[in-house]
């Protein structure tokens, strides 16, 4: 909205050469990256004061504590999010820092006549962010709630300590997000899950509980103990403990049925969403059961993997984009006709979060496929828009 170009930089020589040009008006680093980082905090300082330019800790996902620790650093900024751990009206943000840079975003916002005043924060979601501030910082009631964390997860990890195939782990980490987590990692050989598969198992019983997919790999799974009271935690661990003893009731069919046609080639996909339509290109090669291929757009493409078990075919694409990359998971049917028709699902996610919540984030569409005669594969991946009928790009 300012008209600044945002510029990314990933060594001490980029950031150098990007201060060179006098043209930086500010840096911003990802607090809860700072500990694996090439260019930590220190690095980011010592160049960009020395041109001048006030630097800007990102830490939406951290806890803020007095005194604060990134100002204590030297940072000119820090921005926190005032809906997560204080719990504060969820579009509310705390900013600290110099004086000036504070009075100064003031000026730009609500209730002055500047281009900040359409993100305006409402006068009683500005109160209730102070009292969510002041209650994180210096109330008893507060620090009780932060001291009970570790014991839940050890009430969750204790439920988890006889079964065999499972193992459990606390972790922290202080230089990253607040809160430590519960670690709970399975053998798939005692145990035939994946986590999707728990996630989904969670969600049959009664009482339904959710687990996001955030950290999750095929054989583990991250808890988050915030949001939980002591016998909620409790509720989880039985749950868990009751599906990894009964896991064979919940593995799918290990019984792969043969792929009953081959749609290696390429085909015109016309996508609908919930409002408007478009038409892509998917150029696919399939081995057995297993389909690789690009998925082209009018502005990208991306790679699809997936799988064709009898006439049901199951395709996913990543396009990778900043900051986050994008998804396109396609589900359906192949036609006596030959042509595909099903659902699909967008979504983005950071590397972070590449699970099936995030990824499906944006919500469903329909699709539909038809295959294109003549023409060789490889043109996809380097044609941008539409392809000409019976032309190569």
């Amino acid at each position: 909205m300012a008209g600044a170009e945002i510029v990314s930089v990933q060594t001490p020589d980029e950031l150098s050469s990007a201060l060179g040009t006098g043209e930086v008006a500010m840096v911003c680093l990802l607090g809860r990256n700072e500990g694996s980082s090439s260019l930590p905090l220190d690095t980011v300082l010592a160049s960009a004061h020395a041109a001048g330019v006030p630097v800007l800790i990102n830490a939406a996902g951290l806890s803020p504590a007095n005194p604060d620790r990134w100002i204590g650093r030297g940072a000119d900024l820090v921005v926190y999010a005032g809906g997560k751990y204080i719990r504060g009206p969820q579009s509310t943000a705390i900013v600290l820092g110099r004086k000036k840079l504070c009075e100064a975003m003031w000026w730009n916002s609500a209730p002055h006549q500047a281009f900040g005043r359409s993100m305006k924060v409402g006068k009683e979601e500005a109160v209730g962010a102070v009292v969510a501030l002041d209650r994180w910082i210096n109330s008893a009631a507060a620090e009780k709630e932060r001291g009970g964390w570790r014991p839940r997860l050890q009430r969750i990890a204790a439920n988890l300590r006889a079964i065999a195939g499972v193992e459990t782990k606390v972790l922290s980490w202080a230089g990253s997000v607040t809160a430590i987590r519960l670690k709970v990692s399975w053998d798939k050989s005692v145990i035939p899950l994946d986590a999707e598969g728990l996630r989904l198992a969670l969600l049959r019983q009664r009482p339904r509980i959710l687990i996001h997919d955030f950290w999750s790999t095929p054989t583990s799974i991250i808890l988050d103990p915030i949001n939980l009271s002591d016998d909620e935690a409790d509720t989880v661990g039985r749950a868990l403990s009751a599906i990894f003893v009964r896991s064979q009731e919940f593995a799918t069919s290990a019984q792969v049925p043969p792929a009953e046609t081959d749609v290696t080639g390429l085909w015109v996909v016309e996508l609908s969403f919930v409002r408007g339509r478009k038409e892509h290109r998917i150029e696919l090669r399939q081995h057995g059961t297993e389909v690789t291929g690009i998925h082209q757009t009018a502005t990208s493409h991306g790679r699809i993997v997936g799988k064709i078990r009898g006439s049901k075919i199951e395709l996913e694409a990543e396009h990778e984009a900043t900051p986050i990359h994008l998804f396109y998971r396609f589900e359906g049917m192949v036609g006596r006709d030959g042509s595909i028709v099903g659902t699909a699902r967008f979504g983005g996610a950071a590397p972070e979060h590449l699970g099936p919540v995030f990824k499906g984030q944006y919500g469903p569409g329909t699709w539909r496929a038809t295959r294109i005669v003549g023409v060789r594969l490889g043109a996809a991946a380097s044609c941008h828009g539409v392809i000409p009928e019976g032309r190569e790009c």
